[in-house]
């Protein structure tokens, strides 16, 4: 189990952050996105040529409706089925997963890096990625012409600017104002009553215990568990990073969110962890699926309202 766990881990971090994606590709040197995209044209119907600016600070030109997408990033994959536009995607990675209708679509292996013969052969006219590699980036861009569009938002207002983004990328102007207009309704209607909450408990999240690895100021996980009515322990790092169990001690969490629920009954037993003010109250959770937290995208709302439901209970039993 922990050997798993440790992979989920690592998992975790290559798919939603640029220094750990670095890190783990070897030769990969590290690319810092810029929050500069442009906001989406305000037609309704995009125009083509359609020169964007993407995360990554970069003019992409799109020269025609694109027909033929690769994602090289779950959180793109979902978007692009959200905006419905899924039946264009002639690529994805082993990582994306979601919706169900995305197994039907051949992979090209990982980000680590993908499989270039897999790619060309897609015949993609627009590539989807993240953060990601530089290396891999720069050899789809510069050696077989295709464009990137970059889309790595770290927190709602930036989330709902890059859906606004993609839609005017792939001509779903209206569907992506939609998306934006009901994830907007739906986080008021959490903040609006964590908001009155008298008290902002402590919240540690558990994205691996072996090693303790947790989320960080700068991740949507900082920013859901603040605007859940809690206050994230591990904001004192930056990103997702590894945690000491000393810092643990000392920071003393009331909550314990782990990234699935059936990690919980492991983090109750576990060896020097007995002492935590959330293990003596029994205040240790579980997410059924940690997209839901983790992956920018409309299902983002789901997991804000469990994180807050689980935080403030009192302010959601009524």
């Amino acid at each position: 189990m922990i050997g798993i766990r440790k992979v989920r881990a690592m998992a975790l971090a290559l798919v939603l952050t640029v220094s750990v994606l670095a890190g783990c590709t070897g030769s990969a040197t590290q690319t810092t996105p810029t929050p500069a995209s442009t906001p989406a044209p305000t037609a309704k119907v995009t125009t083509y040529p359609v020169t964007l600016k993407d995360d990554a600070g970069n003019s992409v030109t799109i020269a025609q409706e694109p027909k033929h997408i690769v994602s090289l990033a779950p959180s793109n994959t979902e978007l692009l089925f959200a905006l419905g536009k899924g039946p264009l995607l002639v690529g994805r990675t082993d990582f994306c997963d979601y919706p169900a209708d995305v197994k039907n679509v051949p992979s090209v292996g990982s980000l680590f890096p993908p499989s270039y013969e897999k790619i060309v052969a897609a015949k993609p006219d627009l590539i989807l990625m993240m953060g990601g590699s530089a290396d891999v980036k720069k050899k789809l861009a510069d050696e077989y012409k295709l464009p990137i569009l970059t889309l790595e938002p770290k927190n709602f207002d930036e989330l709902y600017n890059d859906i606004k983004l993609l839609g005017a990328a792939v001509n779903a102007q209206p569907q992506a104002d939609k998306i934006v207009a009901d994830m907007q309704a739906a986080v008021k209607e959490i903040t609006d009553k964590t908001a009155k909450a008298t008290a902002k408990p402590a919240a540690f999240y558990v994205a691996s215990d072996d090693p303790i690895f947790t989320a960080g100021s700068g991740t949507f996980i900082d920013a859901l568990i603040t605007m859940a009515g809690g206050t994230n322990v591990g904001g004192d790092v930056k990103g997702w990073a590894q945690y000491n169990l000393e810092q643990l001690v000392a920071k003393n969490p009331a909550i314990l969110i782990a990234d699935n629920a059936t990690s919980v009954d492991q983090l109750k037993a576990k060896k020097g962890w007995d002492g935590l003010q959330a293990i003596k109250t029994g205040k240790v959770y579980g997410i059924s699926d940690w997209n839901l937290m983790t992956r920018p995208g409309p299902r983002l709302t789901q997991g804000l309202k469990w994180l807050a439901e689980t935080i403030h209970p009192e302010l959601f039993s009524k």
